[in-house]
């Protein structure tokens, strides 16, 4: 059974270690080895431990299940002033079900959610300069670069970021 549903506390452990794998997998030699290896699982469950107990009221977190598992999810934030619309704070798949749509179709539901809740058609989000294959992601479903910048990440790393924007969603 393939479904997408709304992340509740029971969830928590899961998303963290999902979150936890694809940094360990995405940003070695973007963040510290000691983080990556030693404290990001810790890190990640006091994260998302307050994002689902503690919710602001315009955030959404998606989950994307295939037989029961999670196997990717994503968190926004809606926005109805924003210049860049709804930001997509997260948007993790597991490596072994990349390529498979499952990105893009979160990315979709934050889409839509985003219309319905908040009249909202555009989304933006921040991608590490060095993650070309999520940048190459990002612009294969119709993202447009806007700005570079630096950003401080979690384990102390400064890092360059894109801003992605989207004005309307339409997955190419």
């Amino acid at each position: 059974m393939n479904n997408y549903r709304i992340a509740t506390p029971n969830d928590i452990e899961t998303i963290a270690n999902l979150h936890a794998l694809s940094w360990q997998n995405s940003y070695r030699g973007m963040l510290s080895d000691d983080y990556l290896d030693n404290h990001v699982l810790a890190d990640r469950i006091q994260v998302w431990t307050q994002k689902i107990n503690e919710p602001p009221a315009n955030q959404i977190i998606f989950v994307k299940e295939i037989d029961n598992i999670v196997v990717g999810f994503v968190c926004a934030y809606g926005s109805q002033t924003d210049e860049f619309g709804t930001f997509i704070d997260n948007l993790h798949v597991l490596p072994s079900f990349k390529g498979r749509g499952i990105g893009r179709d979160l990315m979709q539901e934050v889409s839509e959610w985003s219309l319905q809740h908040f009249n909202q058609p555009k989304l933006y989000l921040k991608v590490l300069e060095d993650n070309h294959s999520a940048r190459f992601f990002y612009e294969k479903v119709g993202g447009e670069k806007q700005a570079l910048f630096s950003d401080m990440m979690p384990g102390g790393n400064n890092v360059r970021v894109w801003r992605y924007i989207w004005k309307k969603f339409q997955p190419i």
